[in-house]
């Protein structure tokens, strides 16, 4: 393991978009590997799918949720008035909201993209150091 480094590719940051606790990281191996496939792995009835797969050296992987990233944006780059507006949404309604504003509001799509790719690498970034996790940005 003193040789191995993590990829941080473009495989590796979109399953950071999976679903919460799809994907598992394995110290072993240094790859993600998505929790499907892992069914055919034995499992004593004494422990849980997740008790399990920390037993096996994996970890959770990062996650970044929408609500997230649009939380995230808005506070980078939403007027004082669109952010106590958004303040004030309910977490089951803020995507929704998010999504009218965003398509209603020229000024909140331009560089929508590169924040989200800034935004997701950053959190692997910090994943990996939280975790002492030799990586590099491919």
């Amino acid at each position: 393991m003193d040789n191995m480094v993590f990829e941080l590719d473009a495989d590796a940051l979109q399953k950071g978009w999976g679903a919460e606790g799809q994907y598992w990281f394995s110290f072993r191996s240094f790859i993600v590997r998505d929790i499907t496939h892992t069914a055919d792995i034995a499992r004593p009835e004494n422990l849980s799918e997740s008790e399990f797969l920390l037993s096996l050296g994996y970890i959770p992987y990062f996650r970044v949720s929408r609500i997230e990233l649009a939380k995230a944006y808005i506070e980078a780059v939403g007027t004082k008035k669109l952010k106590e507006k958004l303040a004030t949404v309910p977490d089951e309604d803020y995507i929704e909201t998010f999504w009218k504003y965003f398509n209603a509001y020229k000024h909140l799509s331009d560089g929508f993209e590169d924040f989200q790719n800034h935004f997701l690498l950053k959190t692997a970034i910090d994943w990996c150091q939280e975790n002492n996790i030799p990586f590099e940005v491919n």
